[in-house]
C-alpha cells in the first residue's frame, strides 16, 4: 500500500482517456452512469448515517447514478433503513438481499446488478463529501484510470484517536492518503473497496471478488478488493488515486483496542498468502526465514517498548510481529 508515484501529465484537451486502452474524443469519452454500491451485513445503524451523506451527494449535470445496498445476509433493520432513506436520496435506489454471508459474495451480487458504466463501492460505516462523485468523474475524464481509489480518512466521532495511533495502525483501520495531488498506484494494496471505483471493462479481464478472501461477519480474513485490484493491474488496467473524491471511515471502540489490531495484522498476513497463487519450494523457504526473522526482531523491540515504557513503539511492532505470524501460519497451512 506504501508505494506511489506521483502522475503529473494530463491528457491534451482534444482527447480524453476513456481507459481500457482506448482514446476517444472528449464529447464522447465521460462516463454518464455511475452505480454506487453498499455491501452491508446488520450494521443498520451506521447504514443510516452513510445513507444520509449519499442523500447530500453534489450530481454533476449529465450524469445518472443509481444506489443499490447489497443487504448480506442481514436480519437486523436494513431492509426498513433503505426504506426511509429512499424518499431522501436524489436519484434511484435499490436494496437487494444477497443470502450468502461474506463482502465477497455481496459484491459479486452487485455485480450481477448494476447497470453503470461506473461501478463505484463504498463500506456502509462511511460518510462521503458532497464533491465526491465529481472527484472520482475528475480522474476518470482526465487520466488513463481503469480504477480509481479515494480518499479515505478516519472519522473519530464515537472515539477519540490514541496518541499511540501509527500510520500502520491507520492502515489497519482503512486510512488511505496520498496527499492533495492525483497519483497513479501501480499494487492492489494501494486502495480498498471503502473508496473504490471501477469501470465495467475491467469486468473482462477479472471476473469477480474471490470468496475466500473476504470478512464474513466477524472473521477479519480480508484481500478479496486487493486481490481484484491487483489481477486488473496485471491484466493491463491502470490504478489511480483521487484526492477529491473523499470518505471519512468510521472508527468504533472496538477497533482500536490492541486484540482487534493484532487479529486484524494476523488475518493480513495470512492473506498476503493466499493471494500467492503460486509458491515454489524456494520462495516458500524464503518468506519462512525472512518472517521468522522479523518475529523475533519484533518480539525483541515490543518487549523493549514494554520496559521503557515507549507505548507506541511496543504496539507498532507488536502489530508488525502478528502480520510475521500470519504469513508463517499460511505457510506452514499452504501445500504449495
Amino acid at each position: 500500500m506504501w508505494l506511489s508515484t506521483a502522475y503529473s501529465t494530463r491528457p491534451t484537451t482534444v482527447t480524453y482517456y476513456t481507459g481500457c486502452g482506448k482514446i476517444m474524443l472528449v464529447n464522447n469519452a465521460s462516463p454518464k452512469h455511475i452505480s454506487i454500491i453498499i455491501p452491508t451485513h446488520n450494521r443498520a445503524g451506521l447504514l443510516k448515517q452513510s445513507l444520509e451523506s449519499i442523500s447530500k451527494l453534489e450530481i454533476p449535470a449529465g450524469i445518472a447514478v443509481e444506489l443499490l445496498v447489497i443487504a448480506n445476509a442481514c436480519t437486523d433493520q436494513t431492509a426498513e433503513v433503505c426504506q426511509a432513506a429512499a424518499g431522501t436520496i436524489p436519484f434511484p435506489m435499490r436494496c437487494v438481499v444477497e443470502p450468502q454471508a461474506g463482502a465477497s459474495h455481496a459484491r459479486n451480487r452487485a455485480l450481477a446488478e448494476a447497470g453503470g458504466e461506473i461501478l463505484a463501492f463504498l463500506d456502509d460505516d462511511i460518510w462521503v463529501e458532497p464533491q465526491w462523485l465529481a472527484g472520482l468523474l475528475e480522474v476518470f475524464n482526465q487520466y488513463p484510470a481503469d480504477l480509481v481509489g479515494g480518499k479515505v480518512t478516519l472519522w473519530w466521532k464515537a472515539v477519540e484517536k490514541p496518541a499511540w495511533m501509527t500510520h500502520r495502525s491507520e492502515h489497519l483501520l482503512s486510512s488511505v492518503d496520498y496527499g492533495p495531488e492525483v497519483r497513479e498506484l501501480f499494487t492492489g494494496g494501494d486502495a480498498i473497496s471503502a473508496n473504490l471505483a471501477v469501470r465495467r471493462c475491467v469486468l473482462t479481464s477479472v471476473s469477480g471478488f474471490r470468496t475466500d478472501l473476504d470478512r464474513q461477519g466477524r472473521t477479519l480474513l480480508a484481500g478479496g478488493d486487493t486481490y481484484f485490484i491487483q489481477q486488473a493491474i496485471n491484466a493491463g488496467h491502470r490504478l489511480f488515486y483521487a484526492p477529491h473524491a473523499a470518505i471519512r471511515h468510521w472508527v468504533d471502540m472496538e477497533r482500536i483496542t490492541l486484540p482487534y489490531l493484532s487479529r486484524a495484522a494476523f488475518a493480513n498476513g495470512m492473506a498476503r498468502i493466499a493471494m500467492m497463487d503460486k509458491l515454489s519450494p524456494g520462495k516458500k523457504m524464503k518468506l519462512v526465514c525472512e518472517n521468522g526473522m522479523k518475529l523475533l526482531l519484533y518480539r525483541l523491540v515490543e518487549f523493549l517498548g514494554v520496559i521503557t515504557g515507549n507505548q507506541r513503539g511496543r504496539i507498532n511492532h507488536r502489530i508488525r510481529r502478528m502480520t510475521a505470524l500470519g504469513v508463517l501460519t499460511a505457510l506452514s497451512q499452504s501445500r504449495g
